[in-house]
């Protein structure tokens, strides 16, 4: 039996669908018109920042960061690390939490997170239905400080980032 919350989230998830797509759509079209998609084989890209090298056979990247996300010829967003085909409402629902987005301000890093990049972590926020990425701020201190942020603004600014990385080596 599917707990309730899970059916919720699945729900409102799924209400998401196209906004995903159009993200997927306007990432690709950044994409290709700095020309990523002519001067680079690939079948999908990282939505990060990256550095780029030139090569004799064309470009390589080499992301900075955390990749979340990839973006496919065809323009649909991919939860990064998942097998090919798996929708990416399906696919975030493992790490998006149902909750108000007040409850959850300036909340401290996951307890137990030991990874460099740790995995993503999203909020749905129930007022809102708006979609939103843990960002993590790190301090000069030792501890860090964790704040929801859009993901339409983390995904414009990440993908911002790939194509000047792109363009700085034109």
């Amino acid at each position: 039996m599917q707990n309730p919350d899970q059916g919720e989230l699945k729900r409102r998830l799924e209400l998401l669908a196209p906004f995903l797509r159009d993200l997927g759509s306007r990432i690709l079209e950044s994409y290709a018109k700095a020309g990523i998609l002519t001067a680079i084989p690939d079948n999908a890209f990282p939505v990060s920042d990256a550095r780029f090298t030139r090569k004799a056979e064309g470009y390589a990247y080499h992301p900075h960061g955390p990749v979340y996300f990839n973006i496919t010829r065809e323009g649909e967003l991919e939860l990064a690390g998942q097998d090919a085909g798996v929708p990416l409402t399906e696919a975030l629902s493992a790490y998006v939490r149902l909750a108000r987005h007040d409850e959850l301000e300036d909340i401290g890093p996951d307890d137990g997170a030991t990874e460099w990049f740790p995995p993503p972590r999203f909020l749905l926020d129930t007022a809102t239905s708006r979609l939103q990425i843990a960002a993590v701020a790190r301090m000069k201190r030792s501890n860090s400080r964790t704040r929801f942020i859009p993901l339409e603004q983390y995904l414009d600014e990440q993908a911002r980032l790939f194509v000047e990385g792109f363009l700085a080596v034109r």
